[in-house]
């Protein structure tokens, strides 16, 4: 998180360079997160695209009393909620675990392939969920993101979030049980 101040404050001082390394730092994860929402990746690209120019557009309307992961991540979440209302949800379902993948090219053949399975099991189960379960469950357990600030992403308030993903782990423990049998 120092990182992103200092890279956003050189962005900031003119120097294009640090708005360049925020890109590449949060650019994958991003486009993952949108996808997550629209179901298409090459719309998500082009969604993460528009906030990063949202971003260079207007670099005084972000506040580093949050992460720079947070705001982006907020904005395309509501990018992508815009873009649902106007579209609908589209059903091409995208791979979200290639840049999984790539990183795990140290791990032998069979476990890589078992890994990407389980992934797949997963994913699946979570479309499962309500859209909302869905959300929580990747920005938490599968991002990392805190609560904190995935309440934020997603326009909840703390408690909510905390019951949200309560919800939704309890119900996809559900889903995993019924298709493991």
């Amino acid at each position: 998180m120092e990182q992103d101040r200092l890279d956003y404050e050189q962005f900031l001082g003119g120097d294009k360079a640090g708005f360049e390394h925020l890109v590449l730092r949060y650019k994958d994860g991003l486009i993952q997160f949108i996808a997550r929402l629209v179901r298409d990746l090459y719309q998500a690209e082009d969604l993460a695209q528009d906030v990063f120019v949202e971003v260079l557009l207007h670099p005084e309307r972000y506040r580093t009393e949050t992460s720079f992961k947070t705001y982006i991540y907020t904005i395309g979440h509501n990018k992508a909620v815009d873009f649902i209302r106007k579209n609908g949800r589209l059903t091409f379902i995208g791979e979200w675990e290639e840049s999984d993948a790539m990183r795990a090219d140290v791990l032998l053949l069979e476990e890589k392939v078992i890994r990407e399975e389980e992934k797949r099991e997963l994913y699946a189960i979570m479309k499962q969920l309500r859209p909302d379960s869905e959300r929580v469950l990747y920005l938490v357990d599968l991002e990392g993101v805190s609560y904190t600030d995935a309440a934020q992403m997603l326009g909840k308030s703390d408690n909510q979030l905390r019951v949200l993903l309560h919800r939704a782990r309890k119900r996809l423990k559900q889903k995993m049980e019924e298709n493991a049998d």
